[in-house]
């Protein structure tokens, strides 16, 4: 973006995300962005959902916002501007524990690259998913394996250890994992089977444990990457599945990947998502939904 006399940037930082960046990067950030023009006003999130409600109350006051945290904070600030009247751009510095639609965008976790992403980079359109009614995601909603640990565990743990917390308290899941019995309907297809995991994705890393070729993933084409692996009947089974996955082929028999831009999921019991990497608990029926170049973010 060029040279932005007076332009007024709202700059939404979580305190708490991941490796909450010293308080000195930030004020050299802020520095940077009045050094190009801007008038920063920053805003601390204190609690879970006060980012959508600063974008809420202040967003179309600027002409941009900037959400420096993790995952979690930059769905709130996104979730805020769906609901805004005018859309406003966005600006992410990440600094969560996995980052993953950051590592999707390309963008850097080192606060001085990614502040100069957000004053030298373009705008670009991104699909954003709707969960149900009314909440929204940025890069994934999931359930089953593993779904468990991006929101249950503990933030100081995953401070210190980073992205080795959600492989390790996932591992913690393996004796209590059991496949779940989901009717999913796409497209006019039905796949009915007992399934240990389930993903609608708009990203090319999925909780740092599956990871899909960039080459075939594109952020704002209107369709998801609809991930469901079926509960492994043997232990080759078992096996051939995690080398598919391991390769990132997909191409085994117990992994289907479908594109589509909805899809609605039918469970004979209500089981836990994970949206963002965030708790929700989910329904008997769930319909989610793309929405096509729904937000204007900085790469």
């Amino acid at each position: 973006m060029a040279s932005n006399t007076n332009h007024k940037m709202l700059f939404i930082v979580n305190p708490v995300a991941g490796r909450a960046h010293p308080k000195n990067k930030l004020t050299h950030a802020v520095k940077l962005f009045k050094s190009h023009g801007y008038s920063v006003t920053m805003k601390k999130t204190a609690s879970k959902g006060h980012a959508t409600e600063l974008v809420i109350k202040h967003g179309t006051n600027y002409d941009i916002i900037v959400c420096n945290g993790g995952d979690g904070t930059l769905n709130e600030v996104i979730s805020g501007v769906m609901n805004l009247d005018r859309k406003v751009t966005i600006g992410y510095i990440p600094s969560g524990t996995t980052n993953d639609f950051a590592s999707s965008l390309n963008l850097s976790d080192k606060t001085e690259t990614a502040a100069m992403t957000i004053l030298t980079g373009q705008p670009r359109t991104v699909d954003i998913g709707l969960f149900g009614e009314k909440r929204y995601f940025s890069y994934i909603a999931s359930f089953g394996a593993f779904t468990g640990s991006s929101y249950s565990t503990p933030q100081s743990y995953k401070n210190v250890i980073g992205h080795l917390a959600y492989v390790l308290d996932g591992m913690r899941d393996i004796p209590n994992i059991r496949p779940h019995h989901v009717c999913v309907e796409v497209d006019g297809q039905t796949y009915e089977d007992d399934y240990l995991f389930g993903a609608v994705s708009n990203s090319i890393s999925i909780g740092g444990l599956l990871k899909l070729d960039s080459n075939k993933v594109n952020l704002n084409d209107g369709l998801f990457e609809i991930i469901l692996i079926k509960n492994p009947k043997t232990p080759l089974d078992l096996s051939r599945m995690l080398l598919s996955i391991r390769k990132k082929e997909y191409t085994d028999k117990s992994i289907q990947l479908i594109k589509a831009s909805e899809a609605t999921f039918y469970m004979d019991e209500v089981i836990p998502w994970s949206i963002d990497g965030e708790y929700e608990p989910g329904a008997n029926k769930v319909r989610i939904q793309n929405i096509s170049n729904a937000i204007s973010i900085i790469v």
